[in-house]
């Protein structure tokens, strides 16, 4: 097989594992989060749609009845009312703990990392939430260790 056929091929196989992608549930979908396309501004949104945002590694869905355009300013990270990031599966307890980032929901009884740190979630944010858990000890969390 020649480069340029290599080449083809890549961009075929490429292009099946995109289209794959689409039908996966939100854990799995997070685990190969580079095959969704990158958010960028002036695209039309829909709720549902998941954009990838490399500059913090995570994949991001947009959230029932939130359907927009997107601008900058309006980075997935920073709108958590229309976006929500979606988390390779953990357990949430003290071994595997949740990996904190803005925009999440939290949720009881669940672990979380952020900074280094382990913090336990207290309550239900009901809703995902820009704050991470270093902000909100005393109102949502704990901290561990």
């Amino acid at each position: 097989m020649t480069l340029e056929q290599k080449i083809e091929r890549a961009k075929q196989l490429r292009k099946m594992a995109m289209i794959n992608a689409e039908a996966l549930e939100d854990p799995r979908a997070a685990e190969v989060r580079t095959l969704y396309p990158e958010w960028k501004p002036g695209e039309a949104v829909e709720p549902g749609d998941r954009r990838y945002r490399p500059p913090v590694d995570t994949l991001y869905k947009v959230r029932e009845g939130k359907g927009h355009t997107t601008q900058e300013g309006w980075e997935p990270e920073n709108m958590a009312d229309s976006w929500e990031a979606i988390d390779v599966e953990h357990a949430g307890t003290m071994e595997d703990p949740i990996p904190a980032r803005p925009n999440m929901r939290y949720y009881p009884d669940r672990y979380y990392l952020d900074g280094g740190k382990l913090y336990k979630c207290t309550r239900d944010t009901g809703q995902a939430i820009a704050q991470l858990p270093h902000e909100l000890v005393g109102v949502y969390f704990e901290l561990v260790v």
